[in-house]
């Protein structure tokens, strides 16, 4: 009797789990459109009260890689039969879509995309299934990207999923739309119903605009609207307003009204297309498309739409950044594009550039002040139009507006902006970087000499080449700002203020985190946007090299020079790893970094005797120097080795002139050049 009884009590259990999960089912999933594609989440419906709703839970199957269990338990809730319940992961963009608070928060769980699967459990046991867990979704009939799924009324809870359960939106029905209530598809939030009715209705989108041409180029692109009707006893008759017109089918068969036959008693979601009439005059035009069928209300979808004037006109589409280029690379800019568009034109389109500038209808050719483009039966189709900075300008900064015009159409512009850079002076270098033992690796940063006065400091600026990602040739993170400074300066750049205080006792003369770096990365000091000077190999992760400075630093030695995008590792003296644990500050550091200490009683450079002076590139490379000044007097030049021998001569003319170095072995030169009364002399090297 007691097993009788036993068994008696596990099947009454059993039956209760069994009949109290249909309590709770998932009626809907959606994929929104707003950032992030969000909202996301599930609708569920109470089908009987419940008392304890912590014995359910929820969970994603993500990308068809099976289940991932129970990934939110409810709360120890108690909710009444026919309430709708609503988790989702972003309960700010919810509110902003759907105009009301989300029941609960589920966080990750509802992290889902449109070819997920939702899982519904109680008791540890799954009892619900939206989509196929071990498929992922993407092409499916349960697709619901950017879109939705909904359950059919009086489809009921189970744990084989079948997809004719369910109504679907498509894939991106949700594109472009801000709100579910302006939505052309909107979720159908709340609708689900566990008992069947014989009341017939009708469901239709919502309102569509923008149904334009121009006069006499009618009928407007096509538009959809959608349609679908339960428990019908005659045909739906769809009608257009006035002015407007219908069909079943894309492209063809318009009339005024179509007919939508059900197939008992109900209407599928049905497509029907719509259009603005031709031959229409210039005006706005609308009204209200009547969705019909015996037994139930009219329902109604407003359209509107706009036949244009046919006036010429044209349209622009550019994102055009500043132009630039190094005189001493040679000029002009690397060029950009912007594209026209034009309609009903009588005359040419005019491309106007500014002063400075050019511009093209071929990339890379033919480039001018002006270009002009013949419409085709008054067309331009999407063209393309180039535009640089012209070569040949002096360092300085230049803009202006594009003019594009045509006859009888307002003018348009677009301002741009260039910037042309001068040979560097190399006035500057890397002396130090150092990687610090506070808190969060502090202070990082790098130490800088002057070595010849600058009356522009913006013209430097410093990036960092973090792991051995590469060169950042072209994007220099930080700039200096406007100001001066005299030779024998050191300039400290910091990540941070604080720490760089605590440790050196003195405050960073700037902060960025373009220099919040670790022992293995590079660093590369710019002007004019070229590099004058790197420390460490910007291809190399510099972790176990010997220019590693993890949580201490390097420190470039006396009397050596900037080298460009060279990187000389016995130049510097380095800590070695953690040189600076052992203190809070730097003067209680196992090693000390030697701050201020670099020294230059030799300074290379002095291009201050000849106006304008600069020669390129050094180090050479190529077997060509170039030497420019602002004068186009001669140039007598002489290049001298470490023992002072002259080893090459030569007489050059005009403001930029080359000389030839392939005679001369790769080392270190000094070269002296006389213009008139005037002598400027620098180090070369040669590679």
């Amino acid at each position: 009797m007691k097993k009788n009884y036993l068994f008696t009590l596990l099947l009454t259990i059993l039956i209760s789990v069994a009949s109290f999960g249909q309590d709770l089912l998932i009626t809907g999933v959606y994929d929104g459109p707003l950032s992030g594609g969000t909202p996301k989440g599930v609708e569920l419906f109470v089908v009987n009260d419940i008392n304890d709703l912590s014995l359910y839970g929820i969970g994603s199957a993500n990308n068809g890689s099976g289940t991932d269990g129970e990934e939110f338990t409810f709360p120890n809730d108690a909710v009444n039969a026919g309430t709708f319940i609503y988790l989702t992961a972003n309960v700010t963009e919810f509110n902003t879509f759907f105009g009301f608070n989300a029941n609960y928060d589920a966080g990750s769980a509802m992290n889902i995309n449109g070819d997920d699967a939702i899982e519904l459990f109680m008791s540890g046991n799954v009892i619900d299934l939206f989509g196929d867990i071990n498929v992922d979704g993407n092409g499916e009939t349960w697709e619901y990207l950017d879109g939705w799924a909904y359950r059919k009324s009086v489809k009921t809870a189970s744990t084989t999923f079948n997809d004719t359960d369910w109504s679907y939106s498509g894939a991106n029905a949700f594109d472009g739309e801000s709100t579910n209530a302006t939505a052309a598809t909107p979720f159908p939030i709340g609708t689900y119903s566990p008992t069947a009715t014989t009341t017939p209705n009708l469901s239709v989108s919502n309102s569509l605009s923008g149904l334009d041409y121009f006069e006499a180029n009618g009928p407007s692109e096509e538009k959809e609207m959608t349609i679908s009707g339960d428990n019908l006893t005659t045909d739906i008759t769809v009608t257009a307003p006035t002015n407007f017109e219908v069909s079943l089918t894309s492209g063809a068969s318009f009339a005024s009204s179509v007919t939508l036959t059900p197939n008992s008693g109900s209407v599928a979601s049905t497509t029907v297309y719509i259009r603005l009439v031709s031959g229409l005059s210039s005006n706005t035009y609308s009204g209200d498309v009547t969705v019909s069928s015996t037994g139930v209300s009219d329902a109604t979808i407003t359209v509107s739409g706009e036949v244009k004037p046919a006036d010429p006109q044209f349209t622009i589409t550019e994102f055009l950044d500043p132009f630039t280029y190094i005189i001493s690379q040679g000029g002009p800019s690397d060029e950009q594009d912007f594209t026209v568009e034009g309609l009903f034109l009588t005359n040419d389109l005019v491309v106007t550039a500014p002063t400075n500038f050019e511009v093209s209808l071929t990339s890379g050719s033919s480039f001018n002040s002006t270009v002009s483009i013949t419409p085709s039966s008054g067309t331009i189709s999407e063209t393309s139009v180039y535009v640089r900075l012209k070569e040949g300008l002096s360092a300085g900064d230049y803009s202006g507006d594009i003019t594009i015009s045509s006859t009888n159409v307002t003018n348009q512009t677009i301002s741009i902006t260039g910037t042309t850079f001068g040979a560097p002076t190399s006035s500057m270098l890397i002396t130090g970087v150092y990687d610090g033992s506070l808190s969060g690796g502090t202070p990082k940063g790098i130490e800088l000499y002057v070595l010849e006065d600058i009356s522009d400091l913006s013209l430097f600026g410093v990036s960092s080449a973090n792991n051995g990602g590469g060169s950042t040739a072209g994007n220099v993170e930080f700039s200096l700002p406007e100001g001066a400074a005299t030779a024998g300066t050191f300039i400290y750049i910091s990540s941070e203020e604080t720490n760089f205080n605590t440790f050196f006792g003195k405050l960073p003369d700037y902060t960025t985190n373009a220099v919040g770096i670790n022992g293995d990365d590079a660093i590369e000091l710019y002007e004019n946007g070229q590099i004058i000077d790197v420390f460490g190999d910007v291809d190399q992760d510099g972790t176990g090299l010997d220019w590693e400075y993890l949580d201490g630093w390097a420190y470039r030695k006396s009397n050596t020079d900037p080298e460009g995008t060279t990187f000389t590792t016995t130049n510097w003296t380095y800590s070695g790893i953690n040189g600076l644990e052992g203190g809070t500050t730097n003067a209680t550091a196992t090693t000390p970094f030697p701050i201020a200490t670099y020294t230059n009683s030799t300074a290379s450079i002095n291009y201050n005797a000849i106006d304008g002076f600069a020669l390129y590139p050094n180090p050479v490379t190529n077997n060509n120097l170039t030497i420019t000044s602002n004068s186009s007097k001669v140039k007598s030049i002489s290049i001298f080795n470490v023992l002072g021998k002259n080893v090459l001569q030569a007489e050059v003319v005009g403001n930029k002139a080359e000389v030839n170095t392939s005679v001369l072995p790769s080392g270190i030169y000094i070269i002296k050049v006389k213009e008139g009364l005037h002598i400027a002399t620098s180090k070369l090297v040669i590679k």
